[in-house]
């Protein structure tokens, strides 16, 4: 029987998610079914993300799921990783009881086995727009940004005092990614050209960040809406936008422009009229200039997750840049 560390080293959290086997998982997964009384009758692992994750095929007399998905989902996270699990657990507890136009998991089930949290959520509709993204026109992912835009400025009109759980201390996150930019920037291996002028860049353009510093109100921030995290349903014989999951990287802060990186990034990947579909369906009323270009230059550099190695081989053009500067327009198309 497969028994769980409960104070794992971060290696070996990080080696047990990677590597252990559904034939490993089941004696835990099993805890989890007769803690829940969840009838499976089908136990299947999923390996794309960074947190072991399982689809469990429910018999058809279950009345708690659509008829579409008679499935469940479950996400399981090492110790080490309690803050994805707090950000996911908070977001879809308070997500549960709002509709923001976009299907969202619903959350049945919490708890801990070993001292590992896991997740009980509904299986959504649909399939992941990573899979499809590159069939799609320009056009098509317009359509998609925009619902994606409108999604996100409904998202972030949530009450405050309702996201009280993932606010951050903004100043002090911004003060302490700083001081932590470089080290961790060279550590993922960033190229030479790009680390040596990277702290004269922060310094630079950090002040762009100045508006909402200091700031009191704060948002519910996705921070993570790239295709892989995006669910599309084929309407009409065109994929729409219809789901949203992994609030793992979720938190609560004064700058909404924090939301717009990944969709530039990783959605637009250099079509400037795809982000500025995403930015009319929030309703950006600021400027779409180079200082919105550094702003999320900054914010992307400083964030809590991601390599900019990734970026720089995803985003067409990038591979070959030397400077931040060039950098600006292929990242933030606008």
């Amino acid at each position: 029987m497969s028994t769980l560390p409960t104070a794992p080293s971060y290696e070996l959290a990080c080696d047990i998610s990677d590597k252990w086997s559904l034939e490993q998982w089941r004696p835990i997964l099993d805890i989890i079914c007769i803690r829940h009384n969840i009838n499976a009758i089908k136990v299947s692992q999923n390996f794309e993300g960074t947190n072991p994750v399982f689809e469990l095929t429910l018999d058809s007399s279950s009345d708690e799921l659509s008829p579409v998905n008679k499935a469940y989902i479950v996400k399981i996270l090492a110790p080490n990783f309690h803050p994805q699990y707090q950000g996911d657990y908070l977001s879809l507890k308070l997500l549960n009881h709002h509709s923001l136009g976009v299907k969202v998991p619903k959350l049945f089930y919490s708890g801990d086995v070993d001292n590992w949290p896991y997740l009980v959520i509904e299986k959504l509709d649909g399939i992941m727009l990573s899979s499809v993204l590159s069939e799609l026109s320009t056009a098509e992912k317009c359509v998609i940004a925009r619902e994606l835009g409108d999604f996100s400025a409904q998202l972030h009109k949530l009450p405050e005092n309702n996201i009280e759980g993932l606010r951050l201390d903004w100043p002090e996150f911004i003060r302490l990614q700083s001081q932590k930019c470089y080290d961790k920037r060279k550590s993922q291996g960033l190229p030479e050209p790009l680390l040596a002028s990277l702290n004269n860049y922060l310094q630079r353009h950090t002040d762009k960040l100045s508006t909402q510093l200091n700031s009191s109100t704060a948002h519910l921030i996705h921070t993570d809406l790239h295709p892989g995290n995006l669910m599309v349903n084929l309407h009409q014989g065109q994929y729409r936008f219809s789901g949203i999951i992994d609030f793992g990287d979720a938190l609560a802060c004064p700058d909404p422009i924090f939301e717009f990186t990944s969709p530039a990034l990783l959605l637009a990947l250099g079509e400037a009229s795809v982000f500025h579909a995403f930015l009319d369906g929030y309703g950006y009323k600021g400027k779409r200039d180079a200082n919105l270009q550094q702003h999320m230059m900054v914010l992307s550099l400083l964030r809590h997750t991601g390599d900019i190695n990734y970026l720089l081989e995803h985003v067409p053009g990038c591979a070959s840049c030397v400077e931040w500067h060039e950098l600006e327009p292929l990242f933030f198309p606008l």
